[in-house]
């Protein structure tokens, strides 16, 4: 704490006797007390909390704005706008340039381009109002009492305490505020210079309160912290004043500034500050857990991502996909508790969907053209793999196969010109049979889901999921065809089919029919859905039961072996964050933009520079590829040495390599992975290295 004097406290003056309520004679008959930095602090920039508001107006109001406005950042400049233009005309009218917030809200409106359309007094109140309980709810969440202003206020002689402020809410906001926080016992009454029309900077509101509260100059000290505002223009005025400036505090408020000034820098110092905290005493695997904090933007900022947009899109209800919705789902859930935008976010539900699930009742007819929409990923497939993807036992149409020179498992390349798969389809037997298993997982699907709430009535709902391509929200699509879908991926690839009118994607990395930018992280996306996988199992179809619609869900142990010995410590050391994260994000008014720089960051670092545990769980995985390939995928088998050093002279031996590597999901961990011979990995980097330099040629003639 600083002074002006040779004691902590500058006190100009001579002792002005008086007598409070008991008869006890007191030095000063009025101290006022400014408010923030005084009596109360923040934990965030003195703009945070306008921030905040600027995010309020628009998720909630966004879609009334100017296109050009709808950016947080744009909108606190157009409040400072506000501010400035109704400070300069009420100093023009012979007051201070002071404002208050709700002729800012109706100024700020306008210079954003609000659209009233004909409800102008009606609509314009109420969102006065909600703004106004936004900010000062904001204003209750971020402050705190100064701890070291009770002791220094005990310590001073005087009659009657108020507060005094220079702000832009009114005196019983600040009532509120204080009472919120106990200190109303203290000082529950005041003047703020909105309401007077006056300010400190000027001295005028020193003399106004004195003739409010009827004291003299001599018998009033005033205590703040602003060099100007509360000392010299109190003195100037005639007041005695003290300067308070705790150390630690002021400290910590300069800290404020620079983070609000560098936003990215402040993100890396909470991830820093995270990392440091202790660990559960019950964690098993420290690694593991610890790499989920060191993770948790990446997925907090893309469940972040779907929040808003639920809120935005105005969707009553925000589905998550399983599987990878699941863990998804709990974040979100965990996010809402944590009261991470200030108001309630849509509520979440889970649904029980595979693109195995959804595909078959997806399907409009039986018909070349429709199974497009699978063969265009799949070029190359078996009749057992088709069959198995649209839900269908195959050996119930084994014979028929046969009949057209066709068996089961034998790879077709691209099926839809083979003369015997079309005569094949064309047979009447195997058309009907085909037409009504579509017809009754047709009819499933749409039972589940009305079961879930979602029928043609529902008008719009939010989806979210991992990626790649949004097909199974495609499969919803087509099987309710007046829905309107919007969909949340955490990246999304190129589409391979026409998109249905009544979908909507977005995506929170990369969107590769967006950008070719970030392309990189989609290389390898098999390591991102281990680290989000549920350990309950991929959805196979629905049955009816006596309580309604209920999804069938396969199980697999050894899948669910890494799950349990290594994913769900990194799933804990996510989810164990999010409370840190929800109030970090709701304090400095962080949107899910701001979080995407670092989120990328950190996806490119798990799958190109992976930690060597990580990726000695991927290997011993068995994927589930049931739809499209009709099985799973064995990830720990591995290549020898000698077939990829035969990479290098034969042709065959390459696309034996390249399908090797493509099958395993994940090159970069192979070449990390600790269970991989050494020798084999620096040739598995050489290989990469001239991918990597490859690219870049591509790139630099493509441009």
């Amino acid at each position: 704490m600083t002074g002006t004097g040779s004691s902590p406290y500058c006190d100009a003056g001579s002792l002005v006797p008086c007598h409070d309520e008991a008869g006890r004679q007191v030095k000063y008959e009025l101290l006022t007390v400014d408010v923030w930095d005084t009596l109360l602090r923040r934990r965030c920039h003195p703009d945070g909390v306008k921030l905040h508001v600027c995010r309020y107006l628009l998720l909630k109001w966004g879609d009334r704005l100017d296109p050009v406005c709808r950016d947080p950042w744009i909108l606190l400049r157009l409040r400072q706008q506000a501010e400035k233009e109704i400070g300069d005309e009420k100093q023009a009218q012979g007051f201070d340039d002071e404002y208050g917030h709700l002729e800012i809200y109706r100024r700020w409106l306008d210079l954003a381009g609000f659209e009233f359309g004909g409800h102008v007094p009606v609509l314009l109140e109420n969102l006065l109002s909600e703004l106004d309980r936004a900010e000062i709810g904001q204003e209750k969440h971020v402050s705190y009492v100064d701890p070291n202003i009770g002791e220094t206020l005990r310590q001073l002689s005087v009659k009657r305490t108020r507060f005094l402020s220079d702000f832009y809410l009114p005196a019983t906001a600040i009532k509120e505020l204080l009472s919120h926080h106990g200190l109303d016992e203290i000082v529950s009454e005041g003047l703020v210079s909105c309401d007077v029309g006056y300010n400190k900077r000027s001295g005028r509101l020193f003399h106004h309160v004195r003739e409010y509260f009827g004291a003299s100059a001599d018998g009033h000290l005033h205590i703040g912290d602003n060099p100007w505002s509360d000392i010299k223009a109190a003195q100037k005025s005639g007041a005695h004043a003290m300067h308070f400036q705790p150390d630690g505090e002021h400290r910590r408020r300069l800290a404020q500034e620079a983070d609000f000034h560098d936003r990215q820098e402040a993100l890396r110092n909470a991830v820093e500050a995270l990392s440091r905290q202790a660990l559960p005493a019950n964690v098993e695997r420290r690694d593991y857990y610890q790499l989920g904090r060191q993770c948790s933007p990446l997925l907090l900022g893309f469940v972040l991502m779907a929040m808003e947009r639920a809120v935005s899109d105005k969707v009553e209800a925000l589905y998550f996909f399983t599987r990878e919705g699941e863990f998804f789902l709990e974040i979100y859930r965990r996010l809402a508790d944590g009261d991470v935008l200030g108001f309630a976010p849509p509520r979440a539900e889970l649904l029980m969907v595979s693109r195995l699930a959804t595909f078959a009742g997806s399907l409009r007819a039986f018909s070349t053209t429709e199974l497009m929409r699978l063969w265009n990923q799949y070029s190359v497939q078996s009749l057992q793999a088709l069959f198995k993807s649209l839900a269908m036992d195959p050996v119930e149409l084994a014979a028929s196969a046969e009949r057209h020179g066709l068996d089961m498992v034998s790879p077709i390349r691209y099926p839809w010109q083979d003369p015997r798969v079309q005569a094949f389809f064309d047979d009447p037997d195997v058309r009907i049979r085909i037409e009504r298993h579509l017809a009754a997982k047709r009819k499933d699907l749409r039972a589940y889901l009305a079961s879930a709430g979602i029928d043609e009535g529902s008008g719009r709902i939010g989806i979210v999921d991992i990626g790649w391509r949004g097909t199974i929200q495609d499969n919803l699509a087509y099987a309710l065809p007046t829905l309107k879908v919007l969909g949340c991926y955490l990246g999304l690839n190129r589409f391979l089919n026409s998109q249905p009118e009544n979908v909507r994607k977005d995506a929170y990395g990369p969107d590769l029919n967006e950008s070719d930018a970030l392309g990189v992280l989609l290389d390898y996306v098999a390591p991102i859905e281990m680290l989000c996988n549920s350990p309950n199992g991929s959805v196979n179809g629905y049955e009816s039961t006596a309580h309604g619609m209920k999804a069938i869900r396969h199980v697999d142990e050894e899948e669910n072996r890494v799950h349990t010995e290594y994913v769900r410590h990194f799933q804990a050391g996510v989810l164990d964050s999010v409370p840190y994260w929800a109030d970090f994000l709701r304090t400095h008014a962080y949107s899910s933009v701001e979080l995407r720089p670092m989120a990328m960051e950190i996806w490119n670092r798990i799958v190109h520079y992976p930690p060597p545990f990580l990726t000695e769980a991927f290997f011993q995985l068995n994927h589930n590829e049931v739809f499209g390939v009709g099985g799973f995928m064995d990830k720990r088998r591995m290549i020898g040495i000698g077939e990829v050093l035969l990479a290098f002279v034969s042709r065959e031996s390459r696309i034996r390599l390249q399908g090797y590597l493509s099958g395993s999901g994940w090159t970069p961990g192979l070449v990390r992975c600790p269970d991989v011979p050494w020798h084999l990995r620096a040739v598995l980097r050489l290989l990469l290295l001239g991918h990597k330099y490859k690219r870049r040629l591509v790139n630099k003639f493509a441009a």
